[in-house]
């Protein structure tokens, strides 16, 4: 035997653009789905900070070891023009920006501290080898034109 009970929702919504201001971690892809319930799901927005800081986490930790790997190939190859420094200095931007843009509200300060620490060093890298470069360029071009 059931019984329904009815209850009255004792809290009210005031502002109804206030559901439209509420950021959230958008988890999922278009193409990738996830059952949940027996239900197809293709994009997901998690709302709650300490559920989405794990999967904030996973992510973050698998660009980040990514660009790890891409930038160890782009300081160690013998480029003469300094294409890969660039391209060092450039992956190093771009990730700061997705971090500042996407991830920051989800990740503690601690975690970012220590990429922040990790990405300055390998930045101050590229850029000594890339003024390096720049210095003995400019050096041969000088000696050459000379007569």
């Amino acid at each position: 035997m059931y019984v329904i009970l009815e209850k009255k929702n004792k809290y009210k919504l005031k502002d109804k653009n206030f559901l439209n201001t509420i950021n959230g971690f958008l988890f999922g892809s278009k193409n990738k789905g996830y059952k949940i319930a027996g239900e197809q799901v293709t994009s997901l927005t998690i709302y709650n900070k300490k559920l989405a800081h794990p999967i904030a986490k996973k992510q973050v930790n698998h660009k980040y070891n990514r660009l790890l790997a891409l930038l160890t190939d782009l300081l160690v190859s013998d480029d003469a023009s300094g294409e890969c420094y660039k391209e060092a200095l450039n992956q190093i931007e771009r990730f700061r920006q997705i971090i500042k843009n996407r991830y920051r509200d989800y990740l503690t300060k601690k975690e970012l501290e220590i990429m922040g620490k990790n990405l300055s060093m390998f930045q101050k890298e590229a850029k000594n080898r890339f003024m390096e470069l720049q210095n003995t360029l400019s050096r041969t071009s000088k000696k050459s034109s000379c007569k």
